[in-house]
């Protein structure tokens, strides 16, 4: 791979920016619609914020693979991308794309040359267990700030309500990885960077490689979201409004995809007519969305891997 760490930042930002414009995302914020306490701007703003961050563990990765890969900081800089981003749009719009896309950058500083896309999610989890326990409290002080939903009375075991969890991190040794991996029972982004990337190598990054080029960006970025929701139940829904609920929207959108065609008169129908019942009754698919964003980084990044950005 030619690419070094700014241009792999440049495509981490190019993902968050056409995420977050797919029109009509349903049930998400994109470029014609905007939630009460948060607007299209406020994840313009968080997307840029973001690309620093990719940068620096993207670098790290790169200079200090595979022998000091405590000095990758992954932690750090889902802080820092948090803080800078209450700081500008006082809101939560990048905590789970912070999550996902900073490991999966450092994934990628970290590749050899000669290396194909399919190492990344050996050296995701690399990475991910070779994190220190100043990353999991720094990640911890990065979910309290952000205020993620639906946490309450998930786990006992360091639950980020409990003021005595970041002592109890730094006292037990307990790293990022051991973090994601309590919390995998129900966060589906704790799975994905604990257990090989499941969810992006099988349904995201497969769905850019199918229509990428065929059809509009937005379009692609559109299928991806509807095939991610189609099979995995979205956990922020799961965890706000429960099971059942989770469910029946991952069958709404599973019917969407297999009684219309991508890009057609009749697909904007219904995807329109799902964001509106999404809406209607508050359903946000927060957790898809940021699955989305990090399938098009893994599908930008492999894309321009062999010839570059220049």
């Amino acid at each position: 791979m030619i690419l070094n760490s700014r241009n792999i930042a440049q495509l981490g930002e190019i993902a968050t920016l056409l995420e977050v414009s797919a029109y009509p995302k349903p049930g998400n914020v994109h470029r014609t619609q905007d939630f009460e306490n948060m607007v299209y701007e406020d994840f313009l703003i968080s997307g840029s914020v973001l690309r620093e961050n990719l940068e620096i563990v993207a670098y790290n990765a790169s200079k200090y693979y595979p022998n000091l890969l405590d000095k990758i900081q992954i932690g750090d800089a889902i802080l820092r991308s948090i803080k800078t981003t209450q700081n500008l749009v006082n809101t939560n719009t990048n905590l789970g794309i912070s999550m996902l896309l900073i490991p999966i950058s450092a994934g990628f500083g970290a590749l050899e040359n000669e290396e194909s896309i399919y190492n990344l999610p050996k050296m995701v989890d690399i990475i991910m267990k070779n994190t220190r326990p100043e990353d999991a409290v720094a990640l911890t002080k990065a979910i309290v700030l952000a205020n993620a939903g639906g946490l309450d009375d998930k786990t006992s075991e360091y639950d980020i309500n409990n003021k005595n969890t970041i002592n109890e991190i730094s006292k037990n040794n307990v790293n990022m990885y051991d973090l994601f991996e309590i919390s995998s029972k129900f966060d589906k982004i704790s799975y994905e960077l604990t257990n090989g990337l499941p969810i992006i190598s099988e349904i995201g990054y497969p769905t850019y490689c199918k229509y990428d080029g065929e059809y509009s960006r937005n379009d692609v970025t559109l299928e991806i979201y509807l095939n991610l929701l189609s099979k995995v139940p979205d956990t922020l829904i799961n965890r706000k409004y429960g099971e059942e609920i989770a469910a029946d929207i991952t069958k709404r959108a599973k019917v969407i995809l297999k009684d219309t065609e991508i890009a057609t008169e009749e697909r904007l129908k219904q995807m329109n007519k799902f964001d509106k019942y999404l809406r209607e009754n508050k359903y946000n698919p927060g957790t898809t969305a940021d699955f989305t964003a990090a399938s098009l980084f893994v599908g930008l990044v492999d894309k321009y891997s062999k010839t570059g950005l220049y």
